[in-house]
């Protein structure tokens, strides 16, 4: 069997230090609309996987994704990791639009259920993740994955820690 020539991929992201600069001072729903409206760029890794779209409200986000080739496993389909990575970043960014400046959150934990496959000829995807419950420190999201024709593909529940920025997180050099 014959190996054809490897594709090339080239993308750009912002610095992240660049980014903790571009968000300090603002709150997380400030820094979803900020997202959404183009005026802070997305965080590298949203960058890396092809995230776009993002759209937020206090508590719930939307984000887009298109699937492509280079997202597959060697069955021919979305690797589940790339679809567990779009979930993260949208119960992530849920969960931030509800933090006030100089607050941060982590992942704790997140379960995914994968409802069929995904290939490129799905088109676009829609992530939508809402914030269902919120204590002092811990917060869940559940968000689910669909398609234009309201096929769900994915959903998820995520559970996130909240905390208190470190100052470094405000410098660009970090």
């Amino acid at each position: 069997m014959e190996i054809r020539m490897k594709q090339t991929r080239t993308y750009d992201w912002t610095k992240p230090g660049d980014l903790a600069v571009a968000i300090n001072g603002l709150s997380g729903a400030d820094v979803a609309r900020a997202m959404a409206e183009g005026r802070v760029p997305a965080a590298p890794v949203a960058d890396l996987i092809g995230v776009t779209g993002f759209e937020g409200a206090r508590g719930k986000v939307t984000v887009g994704f298109d699937p492509q080739e280079f997202h597959y496993n060697a069955l021919g389909t979305v690797h589940g990791g790339v679809i567990a990575t779009l979930i993260d970043i949208a119960t992530g960014a849920a969960v931030h639009s509800l933090l006030k400046a100089g607050q941060g959150f982590t992942t704790l934990t997140l379960e995914v259920k994968y409802h069929r496959a995904i290939t490129v000829s799905v088109g676009r995807l829609t992530a939508t993740a809402e914030v269902i419950a919120r204590g002092r420190e811990i917060a869940t999201a559940e968000a689910r994955v669909i398609d234009g024709n309201k096929r769900l593909f994915a959903t998820a529940t995520s559970t996130l820690m909240t905390f208190r920025l470190p100052e470094t997180a405000n410098r660009s050099d970090v």
